[in-house]
């Protein structure tokens, strides 16, 4: 089959690069014979309908945030109806440039077309559908131009950059690119371009009329579809991605808006309850510190009511024990009661709390009782503890517990 933009015989395949399977050259058709591509055929299509942009991407942008600043970017370059919906943006990442370090995300170029173009691209056999411009070979620093069958210019500035227009404009947009930017190191021309080799001339640009005159010159070669081109073939939405996830993530979204709605009316309900816990321990709080300070702090402010209580009661058991009997005076009483009773003093004791133990020898139990009649004509109040007979000897062992006896009133 006639390929519609002849290269030059030259132009060798190149077996290393991605996008070549065999020694044989690719061959391409126009749009218009594409129903008849075969698997291993071109389809090209006209570059004025896949324009290629550059944008001013962060490196740090990925996914759709990455998609949303270039579509603004467009919008601001194109016009904001331009940009709108029926437009269409495929991120240009050749294959090449991930061995040159660059990520799939990171792209900074994008094509832009009509989306309903696209899509009816997408049933086209072939090996692959692109831009026409794309069909030339390419190397950097090197400018690669061609005539398509209808007149018009193909240019290719570079592995990253090229452009399809009529040959006016095509001529105005090549001026514009060498008073803007860096010019080329060298011009492939594979067609009879007049008006473009006399400007080259004009600026000091070498000119050659094939890949392999510009090796000649100590520059890389032009390669043809090396660069990974084959990776943007319009028939691939590498976005679609995206679009399939969302897809299938959002028929959960209900279930997941329930469950978030469930957390947070449990979160909710917690934060009521916690509420009014710390509302009720506040007022129980402010009940004790009224009562601390009304019956143990004298109207004082209540500071630690704990320690305050304690030192409140250590006082009040200290005035009590202060105004108790004088354990000098019960002592005397009970001397004088037990000398009376004709009984022998074993032992006499006091214990703080518990007041005195008289431990007697009475010649007999009569004499235990009388003396416990005794002590308490004393003002004592005395409890007979205990009384046992004496092994071996006469009498009784008698020992009480004498406290003061209470006031009567």
């Amino acid at each position: 089959m006639t390929d519609p933009y002849p290269l030059p015989q030259e132009t060798p395949a190149i077996p290393s690069a991605p996008a070549q399977t065999s020694d044989a050259p690719p061959e391409f058709l126009p749009l218009d014979g594409a129903a008849a591509a075969g698997p291993r055929q071109i389809v090209l299509v006209p570059g004025e309908e896949v324009p290629l942009f550059a944008l001013d991407l962060p490196a740090g942008l990925r996914g759709l945030a990455r998609e949303q600043v270039a579509r603004r970017q467009l919008a601001g370059l194109l016009g904001a109806a331009a940009a709108g919906d029926g437009l269409e943006l495929r991120p240009f990442a050749p294959a090449a440039a991930k061995a040159r370090g660059q990520t799939a995300g990171a792209w900074t170029r994008v094509l832009a077309a009509d989306a309903a173009w696209l899509a009816s691209l997408q049933a086209l056999p072939g090996r692959a559908v692109l831009p026409d411009y794309l069909s030339l070979p390419a190397a950097e620093g090197v400018w690669t131009l061609a005539a398509a069958p209808d007149g018009r210019i193909l240019a290719r500035l570079g592995p990253a950059d090229g452009f399809a227009a009529a040959a006016p404009l095509g001529e105005a947009m090549l001026k514009r690119a060498l008073e803007t930017g860096p010019a080329p190191r060298a011009l492939l021309l594979q067609a009879p371009l007049p008006a473009l080799r006399a400007l080259a001339q004009e600026r000091d640009i070498p000119v050659a009329d094939s890949p392999a005159a510009v090796a000649a010159l100590g520059l890389p070669q032009p390669q043809l579809l090396g660069h990974g081109e084959l990776a943007c073939d319009l028939r691939r939405n590498p976005m679609a991605a995206r679009a399939q996830l969302a897809a299938r993530v959002l028929p959960w979204r209900w279930p997941a808006l329930a469950a978030a709605l469930a957390a947070v009316l449990w979160s909710a309900g917690q934060l009521i309850a916690i509420s009014r816990l710390e509302a009720e321990t506040q007022r129980l709080a402010a009940e004790t510190g009224a009562l601390v300070q009304q019956q143990f702090t004298g109207g004082a402010p209540v500071l630690d009511a704990r320690l305050q209580v304690s030192r409140a009661l250590a006082e009040l058991r200290g005035a009590a024990a202060g105004s108790g009997p004088d354990p000098l005076d019960m002592a005397a009483r009970t001397a004088e009661a037990a000398a009376a009773s004709g009984g022998q003093t074993e032992r006499l004791g006091y214990r703080d709390g518990d007041g005195l133990t008289l431990v007697i020898r009475l010649p007999g139990f009569a004499a235990a009782d009388a003396l416990a009649a005794a002590l308490g004509e004393a003002g004592l109040q005395a409890a007979l503890t205990d009384s046992r007979t004496l092994s071996g000897a006469e009498g009784v062992r008698a020992e009480f517990a004498i406290t003061a006896a209470e006031a009567r009133p």
